[in-house]
């Protein structure tokens, strides 16, 4: 088993934290562009998205198409044809 299949949730929690600091960030600062200074701007909006994808990129975090369709019984694109 994988990381992201063993650990998937303690994975998922930091994730939403980090995303959750990017939108508000940018949720305070929306009405006033001036705000959004590059010395800010970069550790509460481009840094958490960075991390953020960085932490989906874990194998076995999010599941493969054939994973999925094999755990809710839908064929693929393919068989369909």
């Amino acid at each position: 088993m994988s990381l992201g299949e063993t650990s998937g949730a303690y994975i998922l929690c930091p994730l939403v934290v980090l995303l959750l600091i990017r939108e508000i960030y940018l949720i305070a600062t929306v009405g006033n562009i001036s705000h959004q200074k590059e010395g800010s701007w970069y550790p509460f909006a481009a840094l958490p998205e960075l991390l953020a994808v960085c932490l989906f990129a874990i194998p076995g975090l999010v599941p493969e198409k054939r994973d999925r369709a094999a755990r809710e019984k839908i064929p693929e694109a393919n068989e369909m044809l």
